[in-house]
């Protein structure tokens, strides 16, 4: 058994080197080197789906009804918030028991809180209830999603620097978009 104090002694490159060395031993690990394939059919359904949006986007902006009464309105509301508090407590739930779910939690999260501020202010009918709409997404529902990107953000960094550390990759950018995925090989990662 190494002790601490032995590691310390160890320069950073050693212990990178250490570090290699053990997670090589773990090669029974799963790689996500053999879903290449999966990958590629994967980025190519989300860019058809993103090139098919732009025009169905264009037509509902040209074919829509400028008013619309909803069918269902409560249910709609009423069903968003319960996946609201879902999502809440959820992150709550899980940062509390300090699980890495809390970063995927939160995200969205804070990205259903965006989306609740967004629809709030459109669909607001009158002066009093736009200004109730536009005062909540400002001092609630924005600053509180801001809060959980922020945390999501920081938490999935920590975790990268820690995943690197492991690696043995420490020198290497630690910026989300230019981190390959963990367990594909660097060359698939472009």
């Amino acid at each position: 058994m190494i002790s601490d104090d032995t590691l310390r002694q160890m320069t950073s490159s050693e212990r990178a080197a250490l570090s290699r060395r053990l997670a090589a031993l773990d090669s029974d690990l799963p790689s996500l080197s053999a879903g290449d394939e999966r990958r590629r059919r994967f980025v190519v359904l989300l860019t058809f789906a993103s090139i098919g949006l732009v025009p169905w986007i264009v037509l509902l902006a040209l074919t829509l009804p400028h008013r619309y009464l909803a069918g269902h309105w409560t249910l709609t509301w009423v069903g968003f918030d319960i996946v609201l508090l879902s999502g809440l407590s959820l992150t709550a739930w899980l940062a509390w028991r300090l699980r890495q779910a809390a970063i995927m939690a939160a995200f969205i999260t804070g990205t259903l809180l965006t989306c609740d501020a967004w629809f709030d202010i459109t669909t607001a009918s009158g002066r009093v209830d736009t200004l109730t709409a536009i005062g909540s997404a400002v001092v609630l529902e924005l600053p509180l999603a801001g809060l959980l990107f922020a945390v999501a953000y920081h938490l999935l960094r920590v975790t990268v620097r820690r995943a690197q550390a492991a690696d043995g990759c420490l020198d290497e950018p630690s910026g989300l978009l230019t981190v390959p995925l963990f367990g594909v090989p660097r060359k698939s990662a472009t």
